[in-house]
């Protein structure tokens, strides 16, 4: 019988074991009606993927701790100990997967201004912006891209017993299916760490590391509150930001037409310094303009650009900013129209 001071998690857990085992016709009722809760079938059915990926517990891995009798005090050791059976398959049955070797494997590079797109075996896409490497690896139980710089858009063929995995900079994306974008430069616009905005379905977004990932996967099965600094799972039109150690630093909402704008060549400026701005447009095209001053490139603009058009982008500046666009020894240059009408 199930105690009900436990949370869902744990009661996901006990049902999850007993479904293992093998339930009689009362326990099977019981837990339909269980199920009839939306957060019940919620929790069960996430708990149930991640049970699958990391190789469920077999039976007899936990058929010593069934208790003998129904008394209550017996319950928590059992619980405990189940609790450590399933973190240690979480942490430890994976292994297996790590150490195989790919059954398809392929790289790609992108130069300035290149947009590429290219077809997975399985019938996923995968576009590529300028300046992006990226190496894509399948293997029997997980599809896997590494890309250690650039930004991509990808649109994954759905298979559940093959997640697909997108390791960049400090972060790791999980999906079966769905279409989402992820970038990593640092020192650009986007910070340090990794950019994942999810365009439709959701992914998984946390640490690169596996054992780390699962760690936190696990505590936050458990619903405990620092999981969510490490991992969380995005929908359509959310967007997360990580720091160079891949910890969580922020989780928002954007329009979709914002993601991954650079298939359409278009540059989307948030909030972004005029430096990061201008080096942005020049990962497509020489851009001959120069700032003039520290407190010129700290000034922010906003806006949706064509990324072919630095001149129409910097044409616009005076009328957003407080700067004057100046030709010094035959060069466009970026100064401040405050200090020049403080001057006069």
């Amino acid at each position: 019988m199930r105690n009900d001071n436990q949370t869902v998690a744990e009661q996901a857990i006990h049902w999850l074991l007993r479904q293992e085992e093998g339930m009689t016709r009362s326990e099977q009722a019981e837990f339909e009606r269980w199920l009839q809760v939306p957060a019940h079938q919620a929790e069960f059915e996430d708990l149930g993927g991640l049970w699958q990926e990391t190789a469920a517990i077999p039976a007899s891995a936990v058929a010593d701790l069934r208790p003998v009798t129904p008394r209550r005090r017996l319950w928590w050791p059992v619980m405990a100990a189940c609790t450590f059976l399933f973190m240690t398959a979480i942490l430890f049955f994976p292994l297996r997967d790590e150490l195989a070797s790919p059954i398809y494997s392929a790289s790609w590079h992108t130069g300035r201004g290149e947009i590429r797109t290219v077809q997975l075996p399985d019938g996923s896409t995968l576009t590529l912006d300028a300046g992006t490497a990226l190496h894509v690896r399948y293997f029997a139980h997980r599809r896997e891209v590494d890309m250690p710089q650039g930004q991509a858009f990808f649109q994954i063929a759905h298979n559940p017993n093959q997640p697909f995995l997108v390791l960049s900079g400090p972060t790791r994306v999980t999906v079966v299916g769905t279409e989402f974008s992820v970038r990593y430069l640092p020192h650009t616009m986007s910070g340090e760490g990794s950019e994942v905005a999810v365009s439709s379905g959701a992914v998984r977004v946390g640490p690169r590391g596996g054992w780390e990932n699962r760690w936190w996967r696990a505590m936050q099965h458990l619903h405990l509150p620092q999981a969510q600094r490490h991992i969380s799972v995005l929908h359509a039109s959310q967007r997360s930001l990580s720091d160079a150690q891949g910890r969580l630093v922020s989780l928002s909402t954007l329009p979709s037409e914002s993601i991954a704008a650079w298939r359409e060549d278009r540059i989307v400026l948030d909030n972004t310094r005029l430096d990061m701005a201008l080096a942005e447009f020049a990962r497509y095209r020489d851009v001959s303009l120069r700032l003039h001053s520290p407190s010129v490139a700290a000034l922010r603009v906003s806006g949706s650009f064509d990324t072919e058009r630095v001149d129409s982008f910097a044409s616009a500046l005076p009328r957003v900013l407080p700067v004057k666009i100046k030709v010094i020894k035959n060069q466009k240059v970026i100064t401040s129209g405050a200090a020049e009408n403080k001057n006069n």
